[in-house]
């Protein structure tokens, strides 16, 4: 399913919650809509969903504008993050539900709910009542009921709040396998930004309800268009520069750096991201500085280091132990001119 939306724009209580949103997405593709909570994202999918109706703007399914059509009508299926499951049915009937309400034989609804159950592993708690399953199962249930009917889009919103980070990540894995296996088109909703560059193949990142970065995870991650999309994503370093000559800007602390580009502009914010700082050789050339080791927090198989450059307290992750000092490199960065 093709997916086209244009222009929507949505105000509740007098505030502006999306402004002027439009996007893609191809057939079969997983699509992620990344922002901070109030960034207007579930807003976004209730409304391509049909609960509810946008102020202005188009959405498209397959070149057909369904904006006329109610929520049933549109083959669109919502996994919610309070999962919104029947407590008076047990884990069978609440998967079988909506084949129900689709009128398939029931026949048929036996044979797509067990596939559909041993797909998700709880095929061994299908006769249980819903307050007998644990959280990981109750959201299994739920992704179930959704995939299993005759859906061509399939919506999550923050399908995996409030689990541990083992569950969260072993679902993340099983979401991605059946979206590639079942080739429908997944839109999902979550204010996690490894989540959402790890499982998409187009992600989106809403800013107070406007579109601040469209793209790739790749694209988005390392070509970012705005400053911030650049700060959001990762643990990035952000500093005030002005320019000094054509391809020349000195920080606010005094750091200077050489730009590959002519700059066009006065002042600007400079980002940098802690992994395009990197330890460099006595023969490394462009922007290269000695640095103060001023913390380091071993994590395993890195370290987190702040380092004082000339100043500037950056944070930097790297293999290796750099001591109390080290020569280094910043091999690449962000620069946005001020307004």
């Amino acid at each position: 399913m093709r997916i086209k939306v244009e222009g929507i724009t949505k105000t509740i209580g007098g505030k502006t919650v999306l402004n002027d949103v439009s996007f893609s997405c191809h057939d079969g593709e997983f699509f992620s809509i990344l922002g901070e909570a109030g960034s207007g994202k579930t807003t976004l999918l209730r409304i391509i969903a049909g609960l509810e109706k946008p102020d202005k703007g188009k959405i498209f399914f397959n070149e057909q504008d369904i904006d006329v059509l109610p929520a049933h009508q549109r083959f669109a299926v919502m996994v919610f993050e309070n999962r919104a499951l029947f407590p008076h049915l047990n884990v069978v009937e609440n998967v079988a539900y909506g084949l129900r309400e689709q009128k398939i034989p029931e026949k048929e609804i036996r044979e797509k709910v067990l596939d559909m159950l041993k797909t998700l592993t709880i095929d061994e708690v299908m006769f249980r009542e819903i307050s007998e399953l644990t959280l990981d199962q109750q959201q299994r249930v739920a992704i179930a009921r959704a995939l299993v009917v005759k859906a061509r889009v399939v919506m999550f919103d923050e399908p995996f709040a409030n689990m541990d980070t083992q569950l969260r990540k072993d679902l993340q894995k099983e979401i991605r396998a059946i979206q590639k296996q079942t080739k429908r088109t997944f839109i999902f909703v979550t204010p996690d930004q490894e989540e959402a560059l790890m499982l998409s193949d187009k992600l989106m990142i809403l800013n107070q309800g406007e579109v601040c970065e469209l793209g790739s995870p790749i694209q988005v991650y390392e070509f970012p268009k705005t400053r911030y999309g650049a700060s959001f994503l990762g643990h990035a370093n952000v500093l005030s520069a002005q320019r000094l000559d054509k391809q020349l800007i000195k920080t606010d602390h005094g750091l200077l750096l050489q730009h590959d580009e002519e700059l066009q502009g006065k002042y600007f914010e400079v980002v940098i991201r802690p992994e395009h700082i990197a330890p460099a050789q006595k023969t490394t050339t462009g922007n290269v500085f000695k640095a103060k080791v001023v913390e380091r927090f071993f994590k395993g198989n890195t370290f987190e280091y702040v380092l004082d450059i000339e100043g500037a307290q950056l944070k930097m992750y790297a293999p290796e132990d750099l001591g109390t000092e080290a020569l280094v490199v910043i091999k690449k960065y962000s620069l946005f001119k001020k307004t």
